[in-house]
């Protein structure tokens, strides 16, 4: 029986469709926010955007003043920036909710340590990856909402028809290999029965043709009229 699609469900399919290509946006947009901010925060810290470009390797003798500043930096950014992109890896590509609602305290909470290092001066007169930290966490916890949203919206979309293609076209052949898949075992069955006919068939036909054959050649005797 052919799939079809009433006016009704057809809206449905755009609706969800619109939907399902907003989601997918959000996180791939999620993605490389994470991504992209994430490279940037760890490298710059390695480089040290402050002007005192390696300065944490000189932090045990004291040489430089900002050098603590610099090692901070690098803690934060390796293990904050590293995590909260591999949670939104997870995200964006596997649709995990829970991951989801993890990264979002994360990086609120890095946000508060930073605004408290602030405000005890650690950052001093340096205020470059302050800044940088904090722009960091603010956009990417938008970022982190959003693809939240997008997640949820997707395991809704799961549940609707027509997921995740939202496509009359893509449904009737999904319909047609499904009837194929069940006609499948009667159809072969149909064959073997159909070649078992012709079989006996053939062998039928063999038997009257050796009969035939045997009136050719028989010629017929005394015994025969007996």
């Amino acid at each position: 029986m052919p799939y079809i699609v009433d006016n009704e469900t057809a809206a449905k399919f755009t609706r969800n469709h619109a939907m399902m290509k907003k989601v997918r946006r959000v996180n791939s947009v999620a993605f490389f926010v994470f991504l992209i901010g994430g490279l940037i925060m760890i490298l710059s810290s390695f480089l040290s955007i402050t002007g005192t470009a390696w300065d944490w390797l000189m932090g045990a003798t004291g040489n430089r003043y900002y050098a603590h500043v610099a090692f901070i930096m690098i803690l934060d950014s390796v293990i904050v920036c590293t995590l909260a992109f591999y949670l939104t890896y997870r995200v964006s590509l596997l649709h995990h909710s829970l991951s989801g609602l993890i990264v979002i305290p994360i990086l609120i909470a890095n946000l508060v340590f930073i605004l408290i290092l602030h405000k005890k001066g650690f950052f001093g007169l340096i205020g470059a990856p302050y800044y940088a930290m904090v722009t960091y966490c603010i956009v990417c916890t938008i970022a982190a909402a959003a693809n939240m949203w997008a997640v949820i919206k997707y395991h809704w979309l799961e549940d609707q028809e027509g997921f995740p293609q939202f496509n009359a076209r893509f449904e009737e052949y999904k319909e047609k290999r499904r009837e194929r898949e069940i006609m499948d075992p009667y159809e072969l069955r149909k064959r073997e029965l159909q070649r078992a006919s012709t079989d006996e068939m053939s062998d039928l036909g063999t038997t009257q043709d050796e009969l035939a054959q045997y009136e050719k050649v028989h010629v017929q005797s005394n015994m025969d009229s007996i």
